[in-house]
Order: structure tokens, then C-alpha cells, then sequence
């Protein structure tokens, strides 16, 4: 598969991310199922795991794992930091909420990076590490 099907595949899932959060914020979904921002979390984290491989193209899984990882990291911080200056975030439990978004995120990357690694064609696979 060609490595801009993940941009495309990124892509298609940013444009479910708006719908999912347009609509929610039509319905109060974030206020009525308290799992909805742990998935809009999830999702956000998959697709810019998506990016990052897409943008840097790390040559192992393992750098891509971590490079992904470590940016949607610090994206996730800077969201949260932006939550709480602003006050978006509400919650009485807004430590709790934070930690559970941000390791909704990093799954998200992770899971970015196990499926790129399965659109990667086999003979592109420099060493076992994946």
C-alpha cells in the first residue's frame, strides 16, 4: 500500500473527528456520556499518530512508536493546558479527566503506528524490531 493511503486514512478520520464533535456539541454528548471525550480523545490521538508517521516516516517501528508518542504527548499537554486556562474543562475531577485523556491519546498514537506498520509492504522491513 502506498504511504499516502495513512495520509488519506488520516484525513478521512479527521473529518469523522469534526462530524463526531460537531454533533456532540449539538446533542451535549459530552455531558451526557462520560465516555464520549475519551473516545474523541482516542480518535484525535489516532489520527494526528497518523500524521506524525505520515510527516516524519521514521524507518523502524520502534522509533515511530516513540517519536508519535512522545509529540502527541506534548499535543495532549498543550490541549489540557489550553482546557484549563479557558475553563473548558468543568469537571470537579479535572485531574482524573486529564490523565485519562492524555492516555486515551497515547493509545491513539500507538494504535497509529501498529497499523502503519501493517500498510508498510513486508520487504520495506529493514530489521526485526517490529
Amino acid at each position: 500500500m502506498r504511504k499516502s493511503s495513512l495520509l488519506y486514512t488520516a484525513f478521512g478520520l479527521m473529518v469523522a473527528l469534526g462530524t463526531l464533535h460537531f454533533v456532540a456539541e449539538a446533542f451535549y454528548f459530552y455531558w451526557i456520556f462520560w465516555w464520549y471525550d475519551i473516545m474523541m480523545h482516542l480518535l484525535a490521538g489516532l489520527v494526528g499518530g497518523l500524521l506524525i508517521v505520515w510527516f516524519a516516516r521514521p524507518d523502524s517501528f520502534l522509533k515511530s512508536i516513540f517519536f508519535a508518542i512522545v509529540c502527541m504527548l506534548a499535543i495532549g499537554i498543550v490541549w489540557e493546558v489550553f482546557e484549563y486556562v479557558y475553563h473548558i474543562a468543568q469537571t470537579s475531577d479535572y485531574w482524573q479527566d486529564t490523565t485519562l485523556d492524555l492516555i486515551a491519546d497515547v493509545v491513539g498514537a500507538a494504535l497509529a503506528c501498529f497499523y502503519a506498520s501493517e500498510q508498510r509492504p513486508k520487504s520495506s522491513l529493514e530489521s526485526p524490531d517490529i
